[in-house]
C-alpha cells in the first residue's frame, strides 16, 4: 500500500471540513516542547473524538510527529503509551529527572553522545588552544538522534500527501532565515511556491530531510547539515506559526493555539541556576508568540473599525489552549499520560463550548 493510500485509509475524522464553523475554516497552531508534546497530543485526541477537522495545521518540533499520527488516524493515547513503555524509569517531576533522561537517553529518539565525547579527546594536543579544550570538555553535542530514516519518511509522506494544509519550520542560524516546509495544500492556500525566498523565509516542500532538520535539537551538535546548511529545530526561533495562518485563502475564522507551557511565570522568582534557566526558556518561547498575537489583534481592530477596504475580511478568533500548571527545567523531557489527559478532557469540553461539536461520544481514559 502506498503512502497516499495509507493516509487516505486512516484519515477518517481528520480530513479538512470547511463546515466545522459557520463563520469559516478552523486552524490548529501546535507548539512543540519536549515532554509538553503530550499536551498537544491530548488536544489532537480530543479533536479526533469530537470529529473536529481543521483545514490548516501549523506545527513545530515534536508536534510535527504528533500531527502525522493525527492525520494518519492513529490512536494517539496508544502511541503515547508505547513511548512511555520504552522510556527510562524515573519518577515524574523527581529532582534531576531531566538529568536522568540526559544520562539514559530517550529510546527511539536520541542517545547520549558518550562515544563521540571520548573520541574527541584522541585528537587533542597538549599545546591546543583554550577553545579546543573547551570544545572537548563541554562539547555542543551531548545527544545523538536515533530516529530511523523510515520514520522520517513516514512523517514526511503523511504530511505531504494530506489534503489538510500543513506547515512546519526549521531555522538557519548562519543566514537568519526560517525554512517553512509546506505541503501542496498549504502552498495553494498561502499563494507561494516551493523554493521561493524572501529575506527572512525560504519555502520548501515537505521531505524526510526537512522533517529531520525541523527536529534537530541544540544538543545534537552541528556536524550534520541539511540541504547543505546548518538547520535547527524551528521552535527555538518561532514556537508557533501564526502569521501565515492569517494569510491563508480562505482565512480561518478560528485558530486554536495549543500551548504546552503557560503564558506567565508561575511561582516565586528564581533563586537558583535551574529556575533561572527555566524562566529564560519560557520567556524565549513566549516572545515570538506575543509578537504574532499583537499582529493578529491589530488586524482584527482594523477590520472592526472599518479601516480594511476589503469587506470580505472578518476578525480571526484566537482560542489559546494552554497548559495550566508548572512543568519546569527538570520536566522538559519527561512525558506523562497525566499531561495528555489534562488536555484531552479540557479540549472535549471546550470544543463543544466553542463550536457545538457533540456528535461523538466522550472517551474515558483507560
Amino acid at each position: 500500500m502506498g503512502a497516499a493510500e495509507r493516509v487516505n485509509s486512516r484519515r477518517s475524522g481528520s480530513e479538512p471540513d470547511e463546515s466545522n464553523s459557520s463563520r469559516g475554516p478552523v486552524a490548529f497552531a501546535l507548539g512543540g516542547l519536549g515532554g509538553g508534546n503530550a499536551f498537544g497530543a491530548g488536544f489532537l485526541a480530543a479533536a479526533q473524538e469530537r470529529h473536529v477537522r481543521p483545514a490548516v495545521i501549523s506545527c513545530t518540533s515534536g508536534m510535527i510527529v504528533w500531527t502525522a499520527h493525527f492525520l494518519a488516524g492513529h490512536d494517539l493515547r496508544e502511541k503515547l503509551r508505547e513511548q512511555l513503555a520504552e522510556m527510562p524509569k524515573a519518577a515524574e517531576s523527581a529532582p534531576f529527572g531531566n538529568q536522568w533522561m540526559l544520562a539514559k537517553g530517550l529510546p527511539g529518539v536520541f542517545r547520549p553522545a558518550m562515544p563521540e565525547y571520548w573520541e574527541r579527546w584522541s585528537f587533542l594536543s597538549p599545546f591546543s588552544e583554550p577553545k579546543e579544550w573547551a570544545d572537548r570538555l563541554l562539547p555542543a553535542q551531548t545527544w545523538v538522534p536515533t530516529r530511523s530514516p523510515e520514520y522520517f519518511q513516514f512523517v514526511a509522506d503523511t504530511l505531504a500527501e494530506s489534503e489538510t494544509a500543513v506547515m512546519f519550520n526549521a531555522f538557519c542560524p548562519p543566514t537568519g532565515q526560517e525554512f517553512l516546509f509546506l505541503n501542496a495544500a498549504a502552498c495553494s492556500r498561502l499563494g507561494v511556491s516551493w523554493h521561493e525566498q524572501t529575506p527572512g523565509t525560504v519555502y520548501m516542500p515537505i521531505t524526510a530531510e526537512g522533517v529531520e532538520a525541523a527536529l534537530h535539537l541544540y544538543s545534537y551538535g552541528y556536524t550534520r547539515t541539511y540541504f547543505g546548511m546548518h538547520l535547527i529545530d524551528g521552535a527555538y526561533h518561532r514556537q508557533f506559526i501564526l502569521n501565515e495562518l492569517c494569510d491563508m485563502d480562505p482565512r480561518p475564522s478560528t485558530i486554536w493555539v495549543v500551548r504546552p507551557q503557560n503564558s506567565r511565570w508561575i511561582g516565586e522568582m528564581p533563586d537558583n541556576y535551574f529556575e533561572q534557566r527555566d524562566m529564560e526558556t519560557e520567556i524565549g518561547m513566549n516572545s515570538s508568540y506575543a509578537m504574532q498575537v499583537s499582529r493578529i489583534e491589530l488586524m482584527n481592530k482594523l477590520v472592526r473599525d472599518g479601516h480594511m477596504k476589503d469587506g470580505s475580511l472578518r476578525p480571526i478568533q484566537l482560542e489559546p489552549f494552554q497548559f495550566v500548571g508548572k512543568r519546569g527545567y527538570f520536566d522538559y523531557f519527561i512525558e506523562s499520560e497525566h499531561v495528555f489527559d489534562t488536555a484531552f478532557h479540557r479540549a472535549l469540553d471546550q470544543f463543544v463550548a466553542r463550536h457545538g461539536w457533540q456528535s461523538a461520544r466522550l472517551a474515558l481514559a483507560g
